[in-house]
């Protein structure tokens, strides 16, 4: 019976320290968005991404124009327009289309961060860890005449 308390101990430990690497305790997507996700310059639209985060080690969203690096954006999760409701788990952005943004197909890179600026990493059920992110594309028709 004593030979088998340092192993469950190990064991034990090894589970502490997986933390949210477990599969059942690591934050999930629930889904993400931009509405409408066609649009011309001068108009508006709400980005969000759904993020279930039993841990509560999510710190902010941020996102970024995968085609212009620079233009990055923060979702919030702060009840503040557009945004429903403080805590639920969806990080929401609204956003104007530039009259200056030419026409084409975009794509929105959305990653949630750490307290400590890393990016929040996930374990796939093969294994292999990757960033918590989404991509959603936003397509910008040509002003009208």
């Amino acid at each position: 019976m004593k030979k088998m308390t340092g192993p469950v101990l190990l064991a034990g430990c090894l589970l502490f320290l997986a933390g949210c690497n477990t599969l059942a305790g690591q934050p999930r997507l629930q889904g993400a968005a931009i509405t409408p996700d066609t649009l011309k310059p001068g108009e508006g639209a709400v980005v969000t991404m759904g993020i279930r985060d039993r841990q509560g080690i999510i710190d902010r969203v941020q996102g970024v124009v995968v085609e212009d690096p620079r233009i990055t954006f923060r979702l919030m999760d702060d009840g503040l327009d557009p945004d429903a409701k403080a805590g639920d788990g969806t990080w929401s952005m609204g956003v104007d289309v530039p009259f200056q943004a030419p026409p084409g197909e975009y794509f929105l890179e959305m990653t949630a961060y750490t307290d400590d600026g890393e990016p929040v990493t996930i374990r796939e059920k093969g294994g292999t860890l990757k960033p918590l992110q989404a991509v959603v594309p936003l397509r910008i028709l040509p002003p009208e005449k």
